[in-house]
């Protein structure tokens, strides 16, 4: 066992989902490395008197914390009270997991992905208003991207401008919007344990099974009888 490891596996995963049931977290563990873990192996783990005393530890320095019945979960999870709403929200959606590499940016705390939207925006703040530096504009979108991470409104966002004292046309406005709602489509959601709006559409549509032809009265029976469906399947009474 890599406890270091382990310890960013778990932190990942409540970055990325807010809720890291113990089982998640051993399937990303035993996907991604040579190690063959369970659940009851995560649970030995954490509930080990002297080791598991140390990982808590370490992981609340990443605002990880325990959740009663096998979680892990976020510090903002456990300060506001959300576990049963945020659990609920987040039923049917599949975990993403990234590969390796990718996912192990997450356990950073202070991580967060920038998704090509991120920039579009960040250069529209910069290129609009004259005189900004770079560093400025990068707060703002930042702001905003958190924003995007779950729904937002259009007066939310016009206030991280004119709490700044920055103006906006009305054609500028519109054009923002636009490019909001872009991120908020491409920004990877704890909400969507992980995925991105867009991604998870794309998902949602490939379930989707097209709806039967109507059958016709004088059609052969969709059984298969090799009858018509009005004297097969379709016959009354």
């Amino acid at each position: 066992m890599n406890n270091k490891l382990w310890i960013d596996y778990v932190s990942a995963a409540v970055q990325l989902y807010g809720i890291a049931p113990f089982g998640q977290v051993a399937e990303m563990i035993s996907a991604q490395t040579d190690e063959e873990v369970s659940e009851y192996d995560i649970e030995q783990w954490i509930e080990d008197p002297f080791g598991g005393s140390m990982a808590k530890a370490a992981l609340q320095k990443k605002f990880v914390y325990l959740y009663p019945g096998n979680f892990f979960v976020g510090e903002w999870i456990m300060i506001f009270d959300e576990f049963d709403s945020h659990w609920a929200r987040q039923q049917g959606k599949p975990f993403y997991v990234p590969d390796q590499e990718e996912l192990l940016l997450w356990s950073d705390p202070h991580y967060f992905h920038k998704p090509d939207q991120y920039y579009v925006l960040e250069e529209f703040i910069k290129t609009e208003f004259d005189g900004m530096s770079e560093e400025y504009a990068q707060g703002i979108t930042e702001d905003i991207q958190m924003m995007a991470e779950d729904a937002f409104s259009p007066e939310k966002v016009l206030s991280e401008f004119e709490r700044r004292e920055l103006k906006l046309t009305a054609k500028q406005v519109q054009s923002l919007m636009q490019m909001v709602t872009d991120l908020h489509n491409n920004t990877r959601q704890q909400i969507n344990r992980g995925h991105t709006p867009y991604e998870l559409f794309q998902l949602e549509k490939k379930s989707l099974q097209p709806l039967p032809n109507q059958v016709r009265r004088n059609d052969p029976c969709v059984c298969g009888s090799g009858k018509k469906y009005k004297k097969c399947c379709g016959k009354s009474g």
